[in-house]
Protein backbone atom coordinates (compact mmCIF):
# COMPACT_ATOMS: atom_id res chain seq x y z
CA UNK A 1 0.00 0.00 0.00
CA UNK A 2 1.40 3.42 -0.83
CA UNK A 3 1.18 6.30 1.76
CA UNK A 4 0.17 10.07 0.25
CA UNK A 5 3.51 11.96 1.09
CA UNK A 6 3.34 15.85 1.87
CA UNK A 7 5.11 18.29 -0.15
CA UNK A 8 8.49 17.35 1.69
CA UNK A 9 7.79 13.82 0.25
CA UNK A 10 7.44 12.89 4.02
CA UNK A 11 4.00 11.15 5.16
CA UNK A 12 1.84 12.60 7.63
CA UNK A 13 3.70 13.14 11.04
CA UNK A 14 1.63 15.83 12.93
CA UNK A 15 -2.23 14.70 12.72
CA UNK A 16 -3.58 11.41 13.84
CA UNK A 17 -6.96 10.28 13.80
CA UNK A 18 -9.31 7.49 14.80
CA UNK A 19 -11.01 5.34 11.94
CA UNK A 20 -14.08 3.41 13.55
CA UNK A 21 -15.75 0.78 12.06
CA UNK A 22 -19.25 -0.67 12.49
CA UNK A 23 -18.79 -4.49 14.35
CA UNK A 24 -22.79 -4.93 13.67
CA UNK A 25 -22.94 -4.64 10.36
CA UNK A 26 -24.46 -7.46 8.48
CA UNK A 27 -26.36 -7.89 5.04
CA UNK A 28 -30.19 -8.15 5.58
CA UNK A 29 -30.84 -11.72 6.36
CA UNK A 30 -27.25 -12.34 7.11
CA UNK A 31 -26.80 -14.01 10.74
CA UNK A 32 -26.48 -11.92 13.84
CA UNK A 33 -23.87 -15.12 15.51
CA UNK A 34 -21.18 -15.93 15.47
CA UNK A 35 -20.00 -12.45 15.40
CA UNK A 36 -16.92 -12.81 14.35
CA UNK A 37 -18.69 -13.72 10.67
CA UNK A 38 -20.17 -10.66 10.57
CA UNK A 39 -19.09 -8.43 7.78
CA UNK A 40 -18.37 -5.51 9.81
CA UNK A 41 -16.46 -7.43 12.17
CA UNK A 42 -14.23 -9.04 9.76
CA UNK A 43 -12.98 -5.67 8.38
CA UNK A 44 -12.63 -4.60 11.51
CA UNK A 45 -9.87 -7.61 11.41
CA UNK A 46 -8.60 -7.07 8.39
CA UNK A 47 -7.68 -3.15 8.94
CA UNK A 48 -6.08 -3.67 11.99
CA UNK A 49 -4.43 -6.56 10.35
CA UNK A 50 -3.46 -4.35 8.03
CA UNK A 51 -2.41 -1.12 9.82
CA UNK A 52 0.35 -3.42 11.53
CA UNK A 53 2.34 -3.50 8.56
CA UNK A 54 1.44 0.12 7.27
CA UNK A 55 3.22 3.54 7.35
CA UNK A 56 0.36 4.41 9.16
CA UNK A 57 0.25 2.25 12.00
CA UNK A 58 1.01 5.18 14.53
CA UNK A 59 -1.01 7.77 12.83
CA UNK A 60 -4.51 5.94 12.81
CA UNK A 61 -6.50 4.74 15.89
CA UNK A 62 -9.05 2.09 14.52
CA UNK A 63 -12.06 1.54 17.00
CA UNK A 64 -14.94 -1.00 16.79
CA UNK A 65 -18.11 1.00 16.94
CA UNK A 66 -21.31 -1.33 18.12
CA UNK A 67 -23.61 0.47 15.56
CA UNK A 68 -22.88 3.25 13.02
CA UNK A 69 -26.77 3.32 12.59
CA UNK A 70 -25.89 2.51 8.32
CA UNK A 71 -27.88 -0.95 8.25
CA UNK A 72 -29.32 -0.51 4.81
CA UNK A 73 -25.65 0.03 3.55
CA UNK A 74 -23.09 -2.38 5.72
CA UNK A 75 -20.13 -2.23 6.02
CA UNK A 76 -19.92 1.22 7.44
CA UNK A 77 -16.81 3.37 8.61
CA UNK A 78 -16.44 6.67 10.04
CA UNK A 79 -13.25 8.80 9.64
CA UNK A 80 -12.29 11.54 12.53
CA UNK A 81 -10.00 13.79 14.18
CA UNK A 82 -9.91 16.87 15.93
CA UNK A 83 -10.68 20.12 13.90
CA UNK A 84 -11.08 18.67 10.78
CA UNK A 85 -14.29 17.20 8.67
CA UNK A 86 -15.78 13.74 9.86
CA UNK A 87 -16.45 11.18 6.80
CA UNK A 88 -19.12 8.50 6.91
CA UNK A 89 -19.37 5.57 4.31
CA UNK A 90 -21.17 2.74 4.08
CA UNK A 91 -20.74 0.04 1.69
CA UNK A 92 -17.02 -1.29 2.18
CA UNK A 93 -16.33 -4.65 1.73
CA UNK A 94 -14.39 -6.72 3.78
CA UNK A 95 -12.72 -8.34 0.78
CA UNK A 96 -11.94 -5.88 -1.28
CA UNK A 97 -11.83 -1.97 0.44
CA UNK A 98 -9.15 -2.54 3.02
CA UNK A 99 -6.63 -0.51 0.79
CA UNK A 100 -8.79 1.94 -0.73
CA UNK A 101 -10.01 2.77 2.92
CA UNK A 102 -5.80 2.71 4.10
CA UNK A 103 -5.73 5.17 1.17
CA UNK A 104 -8.72 7.26 2.55
CA UNK A 105 -7.16 7.47 5.70
CA UNK A 106 -3.77 8.74 4.26
CA UNK A 107 -5.17 11.54 2.04
CA UNK A 108 -7.29 12.31 4.74
CA UNK A 109 -4.27 13.49 6.98
CA UNK A 110 -2.79 15.13 4.36
CA UNK A 111 -5.39 17.26 3.90
CA UNK A 112 -6.27 21.10 5.27
CA UNK A 113 -8.83 20.07 8.32
CA UNK A 114 -9.95 16.91 6.30
CA UNK A 115 -11.40 18.44 3.40
CA UNK A 116 -11.25 15.60 0.50
CA UNK A 117 -13.65 16.55 -2.98
CA UNK A 118 -15.17 13.43 -4.75
CA UNK A 119 -12.22 13.22 -7.28
CA UNK A 120 -9.57 13.49 -4.67
CA UNK A 121 -10.86 10.05 -2.81
CA UNK A 122 -10.11 6.81 -3.74
CA UNK A 123 -12.73 5.07 -6.30
CA UNK A 124 -14.71 3.32 -3.84
CA UNK A 125 -14.69 5.91 -1.65
CA UNK A 126 -16.61 8.40 -4.14
CA UNK A 127 -19.99 7.01 -4.15
CA UNK A 128 -20.13 5.17 -1.01
CA UNK A 129 -20.17 8.55 0.91
CA UNK A 130 -23.32 9.35 3.07
CA UNK A 131 -22.02 12.47 4.83
CA UNK A 132 -19.60 14.62 6.25
CA UNK A 133 -19.89 16.82 9.64
CA UNK A 134 -17.78 20.50 9.67
CA UNK A 135 -15.37 20.80 12.30
CA UNK A 136 -16.22 21.42 15.49
CA UNK A 137 -13.87 24.69 15.90
CA UNK A 138 -14.93 26.34 19.17
CA UNK A 139 -17.99 24.95 21.67
CA UNK A 140 -20.61 27.99 21.61
CA UNK A 141 -22.14 28.56 25.00
CA UNK A 142 -25.81 29.26 24.98
CA UNK A 143 -27.55 31.43 27.49
CA UNK A 144 -30.98 30.82 28.16
CA UNK A 145 -33.64 32.79 27.02
CA UNK A 146 -36.37 34.60 28.65
CA UNK A 147 -39.53 34.47 26.65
Amino acid sequence: MSVFLNEQGMPPKQKKCTLFVCTSCRPTGYPREPQENRPGFQLHQKISDALEGSDLKDLVNVEAAQCLSLCPRPCGIALATSGAWTYLFGDQDPENSVASILECVSIYLSSHQGEMSRGVRPVGLRESILGRVPPQTKLIKMEPTNE
